[in-house]
């Protein structure tokens, strides 16, 4: 049951990152669509989360995606960190 429980909290962990990429991707999707230059990933990165309510259109739909990521990003965080807390705890009681 510990081993069960320890991947759980590693498939929860990478779900965690994929989707954090894909909410990057999706949102710099939505900011090239929104502005009329074509921002950095560096940007994108930081400014998608404020330009999502102004988005319209084809936007929308990438700003509606990314947000979508980042819910499953917080999602497969909490998996992730109370998987792990019942590992390191069935780890323990296992000895």
């Amino acid at each position: 049951m510990p081993s069960v429980a320890t991947i759980v909290a590693y498939l929860a962990f990478a779900g965690a990152a994929a989707s954090w990429v894909a909410a990057i991707v999706f949102g710099a999707r939505a900011l090239r669509e929104f502005s009329d230059s074509r921002p950095s990933m560096w940007v994108a990165l930081v400014a998608w989360p404020f330009a999502v309510p102004r988005a319209r259109g084809a936007a929308a739909e990438h700003a509606t995606n990314a947000n979508k990521a980042l819910v499953a990003f917080m999602v497969c965080l909490l998996v992730g960190f109370a998987a792990f807390a019942a590992s390191t705890n069935l780890h323990r009681f296992a000895k």
